[in-house]
This record gives structure tokens, sequence and C-alpha cells, in this order.
């Protein structure tokens, strides 16, 4: 298994292209429920040359999955100024962004192409969860809200950006509204062709998204009941076991053949709120400069912030926001139930919080917030491992897994602590595999073998489910 650094793609069977003009890219996109990612590539040597990221601007619309589909499939009231279909407007809003955010990623890769180039978009490979998939491609997303949670497309498609823009690329499609005059001026100076071919991976399930399917290509997933003949699979017989950790954390166990009994991939889900991105922490803010990313304590007791960059802190990021609970725990200025019980100040509205410096504070409902997101992804976890005929190996995959401290996240009981020294983070996973997906036509037909054999596992129709998830609340 390849560590999955900035930049790295996961193994790719096929030969680099005899002739290839210099300026042709290719463009992955994971589009998160919080955050857009996209990379771009050279088609001629398979070199990264520009990242773009942003957060995603359906966030005006519900911080997670749930509260979108909500929006999409409500009605319209009378009284609104502009009554518009949910799903319209969900839809145009993530298109108008991917149009901007192609301009940029266009913009950045002049500069790093040979001199006498201009960009061209060859192709584009989209991945994401199944909810942020339907919304690009305007697929109606109300059998995702009501059991037994039917996703209309599967995806594993090829199609056009004309298609996409215009929410006619899947056979079942909501009907969209006529986009405004603003809207049709962005699509009308698009810089990306009409015709541009755009691929999305499969999806699993109602809530196992492509996102997942490429994160287990880019871990070498090997596909059980099958020989392989791919160079960077891993002959590891061990179980692995993969969680992307975000608003919505998917998680994946592969378990290898014995002569008793196939193999299978089993998946799951956890709703676990924006936390981890920090999008509903009172000082919260993007892993950047001047983010709080770990906390230490003087001899007095006094909080010494460490920051992204050494700037003065003006935020909170998500992984930052794990350790700085981790310590706090540790040295007991917060109990086992999260209550706030050392260094306590009071908000305005007289509710506990801890002063971490003079401008960024943790507030008691900051501290809830993580407890809910860290023990839907133990839940989880601590599930799966029980179908786990041995002690798996744990990759974390994710840009908020990769900056993650794995001894602070035992600390506070989110990864269990058997899993400790068998922890590793790989990076965006997702986007690795959208990105390999761009080059390789085998890893295409590999992406849907995993789609095949991966059984999806809906935690919420667990009956002890609840029980367990309230058990893990507690550091």
């Amino acid at each position: 298994m390849e560590i999955l650094t900035d930049g790295t793609l996961p193994f790719i069977p096929e030969q680099l292209p005899a002739t290839a003009d210099a300026g042709e890219i290719g463009i992955a996109v994971d589009v998160g429920t919080t955050t857009i990612a996209l990379n771009v590539w050279s088609i001629a040597d398979r070199k990264r040359i520009a990242v773009v990221a942003e957060e995603n601007a359906q966030l005006k619309y519900g911080h997670d999955v749930i509260k979108r589909i909500s929006f999409a499939i409500r009605k319209p009231h009378p009284a609104e100024k502009n009554p518009v279909a949910g799903e319209s407007q969900l839809h145009y809003c993530i298109i108008a962004q991917l149009e901007k955010l192609f301009q940029k990623a266009v913009n950045e890769a002049k500069n790093a192409l040979p001199r006498g180039f201009q960009p061209k978009i060859k192709t584009i490979v989209i991945t994401g969860n199944t909810t942020m998939l339907c919304f690009v491609c305007a697929v109606p997303v109300k059998s995702l809200a009501q059991a037994p949670f039917n996703m209309e497309c599967p995806f594993d498609m090829t199609t056009t950006w004309k298609d996409v823009r215009e929410g006619t690329a899947a056979e079942k499609r909501a009907e969209l509204e006529k986009p405004s005059q603003e809207l049709l001026n962005v699509f009308t100076s698009s810089v990306v062709p009409d015709d541009t071919s755009v691929y999305f991976p499969p999806c699993v399930s109602a809530f196992i998204g492509a996102d997942t399917v490429c994160a287990m290509v880019a871990a070498s997933f090997p596909i059980p009941g099958s020989a392989s003949n791919l160079q960077n699979e891993s002959e590891e017989k061990a179980p692995v076991m993969l969680v992307d950790i975000g608003t919505n954390s998917e998680i994946a166990l592969y378990i290898a053949d014995t002569a008793e009994k196939k193999g299978r991939i089993l998946c799951t889900a956890t709703a676990a709120g924006p936390a981890f991105e920090a999008a509903n922490i009172s000082c919260g803010m993007s892993a950047i400069d001047g983010a709080i990313d770990s906390i230490a304590l003087d001899k007095d007791g006094m909080i010494v912030p460490h920051t992204i960059g050494g700037k003065n802190a003006t935020g909170i990021c998500g992984s930052g926001l794990v350790s700085s609970v981790a310590t706090l725990f540790e040295h007991k200025y917060i109990e086992k139930d999260g209550a706030i019980v050392k260094s306590k100040s009071t908000l305005g509205d007289g509710t506990a919080c801890i002063e971490m410096t003079p401008a960024v504070y943790l507030s008691q409902q900051d501290i809830r917030n993580l407890q809910l997101a860290k023990s839907a992804v133990k839940t989880g976890l601590a599930y799966l491992l029980e179908k786990s005929p041995e002690l798996p190996i744990l990759y974390i995959a994710g840009g908020f897994g990769t900056k993650l401290n794995i001894e602070d996240a035992c600390k506070i009981s989110m990864i269990p602590e058997e899993l400790s020294e068998r922890t590793f983070p790989i990076g965006n996973a997702a986007l690795a595999g959208a990105s390999a997906l761009i080059f390789s036509p085998t890893l295409r037909l590999r992406a849907r073998e995993l789609k095949k054999k991966a059984v999806p596992i809906n935690l919420a129709a667990v009956p002890e489910f609840q029980n367990r998830f309230l058990q893990s609340i507690d550091f």
C-alpha cells in the first residue's frame, strides 16, 4: 500500500501515452459536503500542476446532507421573492461554483505548463458522496430521505460537461427551472468545452458514495474472490479497514478469502456532522495560517497554543480541535463526560467556555459537538471491527485525517485503543483515486468491481445502534 502524499498517484497499470499534447490536462474533483477540492494533472506526464479548494457554497442550505436533502425536496413558499425549487437551487449552486473553480484551476495550470502551451481540458472525473453527486447531476434525492433509502442513479457513467451543467446527464433527473441570467453568463463564459468528457465513478448505496469507491481504489483494496495482476495490490491477507473522516464519514473493511469462506468488503457510513471541518465550532476555521492545530500547558497550567504558520491565533481547525480537547481532557480541564471543570470562563449567555487566547475560545457546545462527531466515527469503527476475523490495519483518509494526531484521537476515544499502533493516514484518498481514474480504464473497471463486491450496512437499522452511539460519547 502506498501512502498517498500530496501529488502522488496510486499505481496506474497503463503506460504513459507515446505522444500527447503538452497542454492537455485532466481535472479530478472531490465534491465534499463541506469542502470541494480539485487536482489538475498534465496528461502527458501525469504530474499534478495545480490544486484548488474552497468551502462548498451549498453550506448555506445546510451543514450536512440530511438538511440539504430536506431543502431539496421542500416546496417553495409562495411568499418568497423568487420562489425556486430546492433541487434547482442546489444544482445551479454547485455547478456555478464548479465553473468558477475550473476557471481558477486553468489559470493556475497556465503557469505550470511549458512555455507556449495553453491548458486544454481533456477529461474530468467527479467523485463525492451519493447526495453531492445527485446535486451535481440534478438527480432527484427524495428517495435518499426515506426508507428503504434507494438511490435513483448508481452513477458509473461517462457524459459531457454540457449535460452535467444542464442536468440531463442521468436517466432519472429532476425538473429544473431555467437558470438566472447571472448563471447563464457564467455558463456562456465557461472555460470547459461543452463536449468535455466527464466521468462519475460508481456509488455503492445511498450513503456509501463514489468517494469511498475511489478511496478503495487509491488504497489498493483487493477484489475478494478474484485473482489480480495489479503490481501495487497488497499481498497482505490481514483485514484492512479504511475510514474517510468528514461530515459524512464512510468506513470500509476488506476481509480476505479463506478456505472456508469467501472474502468480502463491508461498508457503512456515519453522520459525523461538520465538527471535524470546524464548521459548527464557535471559533472554527480551515487548516490555514493562524489556525490552532494543538496546544500545550505551561508549568502554571496556562494554555499555550500552537498555530499553523506560527501566526497569531485567529481560530481553531478540526484537527486542532481534537488535539486541544485531548490535551485538556488529559490534564483534567474537561471531565470524561465533556463538562468543563477547570480554567472555566463564561460567555455572554452564561454558558461555560475555555479561553485559548483572548480571541479564540472553546465553548461547552463546541465540546459537545466534537463528542457527537467522534462518537459517530467510533461507533462505526467498533461495529465493523467486530465483523473482522482479526485485528485490521486502519487507514485514515481525507484532508482532516492527514493532519489528525492518532494518539490524541485515541485519547478522546475516537479510534479504538487496540488500533492505535495499526493506524496510518493516507491523505485525500478519494481525490487520489479520482485522479487515477483520469488515466486508467483498468482502474475504472476495478472501481466497478469494488462496488459490486461492497456490502452496505445501514447502522441506523442495527437494533443496538443508539445504545452503542450513546455509550461512545464519553471521552
